[in-house]
Order: structure tokens, then C-alpha cells, then sequence
């Protein structure tokens, strides 16, 4: 599985969309076997909706989200658990777990 968190610094950033820096993470299971940090080309948060359906993303993990691009993710096949607060790598870990 593909996840994706938009970052701000270490944090789930509050919008998608305000942080073009995303936390790139593949695991299987509960264990995570690669993690990086990638900056996300696209100017607008539907450009980075399309990036992130491009990389082959199955999850988006985030903040806020506008209506649109969480409808347009969730249409590509990428499911979106928005309205997450906290250091991004702890609330990947902890839904995981879930």
C-alpha cells in the first residue's frame, strides 16, 4: 500500500493542498518498508491530486480537504482519510494498526 501525508515539517499539514511536500510511504501490513519525502509538482491542489494518482497512491492521509479533490481521489481509487492532526509518521503507525 501507498500513502501519502501532506507535510508541514513533521506534522499532517492542516490543508491539502498548503504544503507541496508530502511523506511518501509503502507498507504491507503494519510494517513499513520504504518512506520518503517528495516535493509534488503542480501548482494548484488538483495538480497535486493528479501527481499523487500518477505515483499509483492508495491512501491519501491529510488535514482539511476540499470536497472536489477528495471526490476526484476517491473516484481514481485512492481513499482519503482526512481531518488528521499530529506528527505524520505517528498517525500513519497508529491507522496501520487499525
Amino acid at each position: 500500500m501507498k500513502i501519502a501525508v501532506p507535510l508541514f515539517k513533521d506534522r499532517v499539514s492542516p490543508h491539502f493542498g498548503a504544503s507541496s511536500t508530502f511523506l511518501l510511504l509503502e507498507a504491507k501490513g503494519t510494517t513499513i518498508f520504504r518512506e520518503a519525502t517528495w516535493d509534488v509538482q503542480g501548482e494548484s491542489p488538483m495538480e497535486m491530486a493528479r501527481c499523487l494518482s500518477d505515483l499509483g497512491v492508495d491512501r491519501l492521509v491529510c488535514g482539511g480537504i476540499q470536497t472536489h479533490q477528495k471526490d476526484w481521489l476517491i473516484r481514481k481509487g485512492i481513499s482519503v482519510v482526512d481531518n488528521q492532526r499530529g506528527v505524520a509518521r505517528e498517525i500513519v503507525h497508529q491507522h496501520l494498526k487499525d
